[in-house]
């Protein structure tokens, strides 16, 4: 039997603007099992940053409930990893320091950490840019740091916003080739 990781039940997201209210998400539902790939379709504002972005704990629905394993969905968590639309390195710090920011943020890093974000970078070709700042690096590549950045703390959970619209043909190709190496 399949674990529950993810459980969605009737939730909505209504934003207030100047002009009136917007409802972003309306009664969704929905169940992610452990392991399993899931792809959210649909047409531009149709909601699915909004429940992207209520999953990673970073927005507040207004009604209905989310929960990862068995805890309300609340603040960011350590255990889920969020690749965003666009990169959103840090420009002040070099991309192996970005790759690794989320386990500064949480602890001092290992040799094992330093390691683990490197064999990233290499999977993704970037090894040989790992002392350059994000301004030095292409759109495609930042964001193919950013995709490091998401996984070097290995999560339990990577929600991904388009994290491919970044990048060539060739590359996305090549990310795609690798998807399963990089819970490895």
């Amino acid at each position: 039997m399949a674990e529950r990781l993810i459980e969605i039940s009737d939730l909505s997201k209504t934003y207030t603007t100047k002009s009136g209210q917007v409802d972003a998400l309306s009664h969704v539902n929905l169940n992610i099992d452990r392991g399993e790939f899931i792809a959210i379709v649909g047409p531009s504002g149709c909601g699915k940053t909004t429940l992207i972005r209520i999953l990673a704990g970073l927005e507040q629905h207004t009604e209905g409930g989310a929960l990862l394993g068995d805890k309300e969905i609340g603040p960011p968590r350590g255990d889920t990893g969020m690749v965003f639309q666009k990169a959103t390195l840090l420009p002040w710090l070099n991309i192996l320091d970005n790759v690794m920011l989320p386990l500064s943020l949480k602890k001092k890093i290992t040799a094992q950490d330093r390691e683990r974000a490197q064999s990233l970078l290499r999977m993704v070709g970037l090894d040989e840019f790992a002392r350059k700042r994000p301004n030095e690096l292409s759109g495609g590549m930042q964001q193919r740091a950013a995709i490091c950045r998401a996984l070097v703390h290995n999560p339990k959970v990577l929600l991904m916003d388009e994290p491919f619209g970044a990048l060539d043909a060739m590359t996305r190709d090549l990310l795609n080739g690798n998807a399963m190496l990089f819970s490895a």
